[in-house]
């Protein structure tokens, strides 16, 4: 069977194989993760929920063990329709997503997560499954924003503090100043007189490039020991204050308060590492090797893109759509787009594809025409006042994403002011809202 029409079968509406021909299947290949999956689609469309879900379970494991992890990613999503709570499910999405390389959709399903209202039965619940995931997402602080936020919200601002700590050191390769600056200023409007917790967010401030922030708040926090008449530590502040006004890199020594600074600044600069000679202009044969794997995989996908064109075509938009999404979920950027893109056509996936499609770009580096994309379908009549406001919201994440903040700001203000309850609005608007 060839690939397309193992895909078609997957995703054809026809029932196909009954349930009695299916266990046998099984029982004759208990390892085969495509007949536990066909059954697992089988028993849901009967209704029989747990049982469905439980085969599809198993199905993933197998596909994962196996290192089909895209296929498995595809299971989870089915399951995901038919228990969209189930936190478990959602942490296996993601870890499957982060480890496939997937980032950008394994913090959209987080976020997806973090705005569900009822989902969680309390808030260290919530901050048990961010924990978790943090593990899945080591090079994102989305998680620990998420922490902070609900820690700053209970009070707990050392706690919340140290999860912006832990946040700090993924934000500058993460691209992922402005969300962190979002808290860090609702933190320092938290924090009140405390001048510890102040003085711990100025070096914050400093810790993610934003010096004229950091250094103005450090200024009151000396202020505010000065008028308690410490006056000699005072003046050590100042000291140190002085030093970074003057080039002191306190965010390269990751210093975190005044103490800490003083103490780094008295250690002797370490000795300057010699310069690696220079070993030829020749690439080394990892680098001739990755050339040659790139041309066979390139020959491959275009063999593939011809033999789409000729056994689908253009006639059957919801096979493109599939298609793309196992494309997205394979990482092939380029091919996904042209399949959302087609399937736009038909109007029931009008709204889906084109949030797809806007995905694909923003993962390709293209804002802009991203945002154009979720422009269309604002200005169109396909769409329902739920997906309105949801394709307006997608649209300000990635206004954020491209760093417009103030065109993201006033989308974020508007859905809050409709439904404070949607999504994280609350906490991405909490500082323009004091």
């Amino acid at each position: 069977m060839g690939f397309l029409d193992s895909f078609r079968k997957i995703f054809s509406p026809r029932e196909g194989e009954d349930r009695a021909a299916l266990s046998k299947k099984i029982q004759a290949s208990p390892q085969d993760p495509q007949a536990r999956q066909k059954l697992g689609i089988y028993l849901l469309r009967q209704g029989e929920i747990v049982e469905g879900l439980d085969q599809l379970a198993r199905a993933a494991v197998m596909y994962e063990k196996d290192g089909f992890a895209g296929k498995a990613v595809a299971v989870l999503r089915q399951m995901l329709k038919h228990d969209p709570g189930n936190t478990d499910f959602q942490k296996w999405l993601i870890r499957l997503l982060a480890q496939e390389g997937l980032t950008a959709d394994a913090l959209w399903e987080l976020e997806n997560v973090a705005g569900r209202q009822g989902l969680f039965t309390s808030d260290e619940q919530k901050i048990d499954f961010f924990r978790q995931v943090s593990e899945s997402l080591p090079r994102s602080p989305l998680p620990s924003l998420y922490t902070a936020d609900i820690l700053r919200s209970q009070r707990k601002l050392y706690e919340a503090v140290t999860e912006l700590e832990k946040a700090a050191r993924q934000v500058g390769p993460s691209g992922m100043t402005a969300e962190f600056a979002e808290r860090l200023t609702a933190m320092v409007a938290a924090a009140g007189d405390n001048t510890e917790l102040l003085e711990t967010c100025g070096f914050l401030w400093l810790r993610v490039g934003r010096t004229g922030e950091g250094l103005s708040l450090l200024s009151q926090v000396i202020e505010k020991i000065r008028m308690k008449e410490d006056i000699q530590r005072a003046q050590e502040m100042e000291s140190v204050h002085s030093a970074i006004r003057e080039g002191w890199d306190a965010a390269a020594a990751e210093a975190l308060s005044f103490a800490d600074a003083a103490r780094k600044m008295a250690e002797p600069a370490p000795a300057p590492r010699e310069a690696a000679p220079e070993t030829g202009k020749e690439p080394p044969r990892e680098a001739a090797g990755y050339w040659e794997e790139e041309s066979i995989v390139q020959d491959a996908l275009s063999r593939l893109r011809a033999k789409v064109h000729e056994e689908i075509g253009e006639s059957d938009p919801d096979a493109r759509y599939n298609l793309g999404i196992a494309y997205k979920e394979m990482g092939l950027l380029d091919e996904a787009a042209g399949e959302f893109t087609l399937a736009r056509r038909k109007p029931e996936l009008f709204v889906g594809a084109s949030s797809l499609l806007a995905d694909t770009l923003a993962g390709k580096g293209d804002f802009e025409t991203a945002v154009a994309t979720l422009d269309e379908v604002l200005s169109s009549a396909l769409r329902t006042e739920t997906e309105l406001r949801d394709v307006r919201y997608h649209k300000a994440v990635l206004l954020s994403q491209a760093g417009k903040e103030e065109e993201a700001k006033q989308i974020f203000l508007s859905i809050f002011e409709e439904a404070p309850g949607y999504r994280d609005v609350a906490s991405r608007t909490e500082c323009y809202r004091q």
